[in-house]
């Protein structure tokens, strides 16, 4: 009587850490390790900023349907353009209630083209 033998399969190893590697190198050169672009952000309350301060800062309003600037309206392009003339000057955002975190990142970009780096948000009072 013959007995068949059979042969057993092996699996190597070495295909496998091929793609592993090769993984490892793909993901390290699509990988951005520099620190992204940032705006240094802060939250302050109206009542504790100092009025020297206040007076310097320039109050940016955003509302659903409208975007204010000191209390004048203003287009995107407009508050960029005024920021760019002076981009020393701390801006305080105010979002309103219900805009959108879309909203509030577009015109914050607009700050950082236009060359804010002193931005701030401005924390609605208690009362409010």
């Amino acid at each position: 009587m013959m007995s068949s033998r059979r042969s057993r399969a092996t699996v190597s190893l070495t295909p496998l850490i091929d793609v592993v590697f090769i993984l490892l190198i793909f993901f390290m050169l699509v990988s951005n390790l520099q620190r992204t672009n940032m705006i240094d952000l802060r939250v302050s309350d109206r009542e504790s900023a100092p009025t020297q301060a206040q007076d310097r800062a320039l109050l940016v309003t955003i509302n659903r349907d409208a975007l204010l600037l000191d209390g004048q309206h203003v287009s995107l392009a407009q508050l960029r353009e005024q920021v760019a003339l002076q981009p020393q000057r701390q801006v305080a955002l105010e979002p309103a209630d219900g805009v959108s975190l879309q909203h509030v990142v577009n015109v914050l970009d607009q700050l950082r083209g236009a060359g804010a780096r002193q931005v701030s948000f401005l924390q609605a009072a208690a009362g409010e």
